[in-house]
């Protein structure tokens, strides 16, 4: 890749589970990261742990700025003199929201995308050329959109509601934007079925909230990096694309647990919690110290979500998914 091609990517979110790969990705790729972080020194020691980070490092290729996308004032800077932005922030604790602390959906997913935008809008010098057109003077940055599978217009979940309004806030925000609707991601810094899966580790059973039949498309979060990449590498041919996004498998909550086990050579039983008992449990828990669980965290740990491929096939027919049981023999096995 020539220096010309490389681009100065902003990532939101970049220490999290699903930012550090798109940065991990991208950095692989001769580009410049610029990480997005609420402490700059916990980000330069999260991502030097990885190859990618330590030669960007060394080259000057990775940098950070000290913002947060609930603060509105912090942001104008990390915007400033980029080609891209990528928001893949995810509040700490999701999916339990605490409230108190401004650890929601709609404080962060919606009101911090909205921010980024409106942060934009106020560098690159936005104008108003008409009901519901806008147009820069200067050459605006591509935004790129973690979303979920799920996310829908009227959703009856509070996190894909978020997800929609961030959306729709994109869709108007005159900008070239590409969203990606991605499955559950999995891999070796998840703490979702991560944590599920570990419990195995001290008892003979893997207990979860439901009947474990919803069908799902589990995601390596390796390739969620690298259809980031493509988006920023083809901007002119994906503007405007919202792209459904998900692993080459459609699984049941069971099935994924079972493969999990058996790739870690264990045997246990899957223990079913019925959803009402869990909320049940979960209302008393919300009040403990910590806020372990939320009766709509029950409900988002036992939701589906399958993603069609459709378009991502027609879109770059040459991206090849990791297979479910390779994903997961990469760091379970």
């Amino acid at each position: 890749m020539s220096e010309n091609a490389r681009s100065t990517v902003l990532v939101s979110g970049a220490t999290g589970f699903m930012g550090t790969a798109v940065t991990r990705e991208l950095l692989s790729r001769g580009h410049r990261v610029r990480a997005m972080s609420r402490s700059v020194d916990r980000a330069r020691i999260e991502l030097g742990r990885y190859p990618e980070g330590r030669t960007a490092l060394d080259e000057g290729r990775l940098t950070f700025v000290e913002a947060d996308v609930t603060q509105p004032q912090t942001l104008d800077e990390a915007v400033r003199k980029v080609d891209a932005v990528a928001q893949t922030a995810q509040f700490p604790g999701a999916p339990v929201e605490d409230p108190d602390k401004g650890l929601t959906y709609m404080n962060v997913d919606r009101n911090g995308t909205i921010n980024l935008l409106q942060a934009i809008a106020r560098v690159y010098e936005a104008r108003t050329a008409g009901p519901g057109i806008t147009r820069f003077t200067q050459r605006a940055p591509h935004f790129l959109y973690l979303s979920g599978v799920t996310v829908e217009e009227g959703a009856a979940n509070v996190w894909d509601r978020a997800k929609w309004q961030a959306e729709e806030a994109i869709r108007g925000s005159g900008l070239d934007w590409s969203i990606v609707r991605a499955s559950p991601a999995y891999g070796p810094e998840d703490k979702s079925f991560n944590r599920l899966i570990g419990y195995s580790d001290y008892q003979p059973f893997v207990a979860i909230f439901g009947d474990g039949n919803e069908k799902l498309t589990p995601v390596y979060v390796g390739d969620v990096g690298r259809i980031f990449a493509r988006l920023l590498e083809e901007r002119d041919r994906v503007r405007d694309l919202t792209l459904p996004f998900g692993g080459p498998q459609v699984v049941t909550m069971n099935d994924l647990l079972r493969t999990m086990l058996e790739v870690m050579g264990r045997r246990r039983r899957l223990l079913h919690i019925p959803k009402p008992v869990g909320k049940a449990q979960a209302f008393v828990l919300q009040f403990l110290p910590g806020r372990f669980l939320t009766p709509d965290a029950v409900e988002f740990t036992a939701q589906g979500g399958v993603a069609d491929l459709t378009r991502l096939r027609e879109t770059f027919p040459d991206f090849e998914l990791t297979p479910l049981r390779e994903g997961l023999a990469g760091y379970l096995g």
